[in-house]
């Protein structure tokens, strides 16, 4: 049985960093410039999410124990979009409104590929079962919107080098042990997910601060979705991943919520209101804020897997009200810094 999941885990690990080898090479086009220590000009590939696609579907043609299903062939479909999407992205960038419609199709392509949710967990009683005869259009439209969240919140927290391999690591492992359960007992799953958290950790050796090369569109949104795709996968897990990324979708929800309210559009970036923006600005180094983001995505997961699911809530209760303290102290010790910094006449 170990074999099972550990030689896909292995393949897909190896696989990827030999490609990743090769990536600085092949995507010279596609780079981007950074300055380190104030002086230091640092080009750096972007071209990661190729890696990842291509060690993914090698990962999956050696496979044995997968059945090319509908799901699987969604699967595989979906990450090839996502590759010739954000590889362009990655060439030009592309408007917020064209990002989201990709999405959107994104999660209809899980959808209609079998991977739907017919199951929401309710911490205070029985779960929400989303029967097919009368519930098709409310799936669709969790899906709709679980998809959008994870794929932009994972989009979002590659903003500092090592913390998209290390939530999307423990994400992957997460979904890996809950695949296993008795009553869940989703052995596919399980090998899909022993595949992602292969690249996962294969990118977190070359993009650990300082960063050697960048997921860039293609990479976020291939691990994004993978997530999605996995978590909704006759829909059991959803309350799981959004436990175990907790982090990064309460900073989108945070952003999003911040945006409406000044008056712009949720989706358009580049203001650094991200949690991960202000803990930089406050001295924050890289390292320590990409291993601070993995730990409670670790102690996250070990809560989704230990507790029953009151004990989720009020654990995902206290980590919101934690969050929200920490955002708005962040925020003030910017506005204090920045009336400090104006000079006096």
């Amino acid at each position: 049985m170990l074999e099972q999941f550990l030689f896909p885990f292995l393949i897909s690990f190896f696989t990827a960093v030999a490609l990743f080898q090769i990536v600085p090479i092949v995507g010279k086009r596609f780079t981007v410039s950074r300055i380190e220590a104030g002086r230091t000009h640092k080009v750096l590939p972007r071209l990661g999410g190729a890696a990842l696609v291509g060690a993914f579907l090698v990962a999956i043609v050696f496979n044995r124990e997968l059945v090319f299903s509908g799901p699987l062939l969604g699967l595989i479909a979906g990450g090839c979009l996502v590759l010739l999407f954000g590889t362009l992205d990655d060439r030009t960038p592309i408007g917020w409104k064209p990002q989201i419609l990709f999405q959107i199709g994104l999660a209809g392509l899980i959808f209609f590929s079998g991977m739907r949710a017919w199951v929401l967990t309710n911490p205070f009683g029985d779960p929400w079962f989303l029967y097919p005869e009368t519930s098709v259009w409310v799936s669709l439209f969790v899906g709709i919107v679980f998809t959008l969240l994870i794929m932009n919140a994972m989009n979002w927290a590659d903003g500092v080098d090592g913390l998209l391999g290390g939530v999307s690591l423990s994400a992957f492992v997460t979904l890996f042990f809950v695949s296993l359960r008795p009553e869940v007992n989703q052995p596919t799953v399980a090998i899909l997910a022993c595949v992602f958290a292969g690249l996962s950790l294969g990118f977190l050796v070359f993009n650990v601060p300082p960063a050697r090369l960048l997921a860039g569109t293609s990479g976020a949104y291939f691990l994004g979705f993978g997530v999605a795709a996995l978590a909704l996968f006759s829909g059991a897990k959803i309350a799981t991943t959004l436990l175990v990324l907790s982090v990064p979708v309460l900073d989108a929800c945070f952003v999003i919520m911040a945006r409406i309210r000044a008056g712009k559009s949720p989706f358009h970036g580049g203001d650094e209101r991200h949690l991960h923006d202000r803990l930089r600005q406050a001295g924050l180094s890289d390292r320590v804020i990409m291993t601070s983001y993995t730990a409670i995505s670790i102690l996250s997961g070990l809560v989704a897997l230990s507790l029953p699911a009151i004990g989720k809530a009020f654990f995902l209760i206290a980590l919101a009200a934690g969050f929200i303290f920490l955002a708005f102290g962040l925020g003030k010790h910017q506005k204090d810094s920045e009336r400090d910094s104006v000079p006096r006449l």
